[in-house]
């Protein structure tokens, strides 16, 4: 097996930025507010309210959602997508055809665009995230912040994959 270290570790980072998209999509935990001992958490499919009181948590689906909101979703599915094409894309390059170099085009481009979308969905929540909350005080919290590693991994598995391109 003469696999290259380049596109070994372009492998290991795209694998790495479709497993932290994958969290960040699926955690309700985009957002996080706490007043008076009640907590309220948020992500791009459910939004919960936590009562220390009553000692309860109640979570529910998003239920008529924005147009900003939707796009929101749709990028960043595109996104996982995109990223689960250039794992593919490398898979292909690694053992089945070694010598194409438009197969490590695509996962190149696979990376990028995957990165690019990703990055159009946190750019846009997090520019309308306060219609959710209508000014109430929150913080982005860790699944905002996966996405956000994800597409930077995605772009360094690009970056290096470049560097594969431009060797051989």
């Amino acid at each position: 097996m003469d696999v290259s270290k380049f596109m070994l570790i372009g492998l290991v980072l795209t694998i790495c930025a479709l497993i932290f998209q994958v969290i960040g999509l699926a955690s309700p935990y985009w957002i996080f507010a706490e007043s008076g001992g009640n907590k309220a958490y948020s992500g791009l499919w459910k939004s919960c309210f936590s009562s220390k009181a009553l000692d309860t948590t109640v979570c529910n689906d998003w239920a008529n959602v924005q147009d900003w909101f939707k796009a929101v979703r749709a990028t960043s599915i595109l996104g996982f997508i995109s990223l689960l094409v250039g794992i593919v894309m490398i898979l292909l390059k690694m053992f089945v055809v070694k010598d194409m170099k438009p197969v490590l085009f695509a996962a190149i481009g696979a990376a990028f665009v995957g990165a690019l979308f990703i990055l159009i969905s946190i750019a846009v929540y997090a520019s309308k995230a306060d219609d959710l909350v209508r000014g109430t005080p929150v913080d982005y919290h860790f699944a905002f912040a996966f996405c956000i590693i994800s597409m930077l991994a995605a772009l360094v598995a690009g970056a290096i994959m470049i560097v594969e391109a431009l060797k051989a």
